[in-house]
């Protein structure tokens, strides 16, 4: 099998990935999106006009599009709201940093 282009966007789900292939015996297929699909092509002009929508109709691009990172919580202490002892109030904060 032989991977003939990779499209890809951003939606709300996440990264919907389309993997355009062809098999060893001749055979044209297209997988990916958010909800796993498979489609079968009769022939490379068939895949080519459906990778063509993708691109151009959904807004999918070439490759593969960088996931964005997970933000990292920010702990803000107040040390004037707690009742615990000044030296267990910094070693908790040593612990978030």
């Amino acid at each position: 099998m032989q991977t003939l282009a990779i499209l890809s966007k951003s939606t709300k789900q996440g990264v919907s990935v389309w993997r355009f292939v062809q098999t060893d015996d001749n055979q044209f297929f297209a997988f990916g999106g958010c909800k796993p699909a498979c489609k079968s092509f009769a022939s490379i002009t068939e895949l080519r006009s459906y990778y063509k929508a993708l691109f151009t109709k959904y807004g999918y691009e070439p490759g593969l599009v960088p996931t964005k990172p997970a933000k990292k919580a920010m702990f803000l202490s107040d040390p004037w709201s707690t009742q615990l002892p000044i030296h267990l109030q910094d070693e908790l904060e040593a612990l978030s940093a």
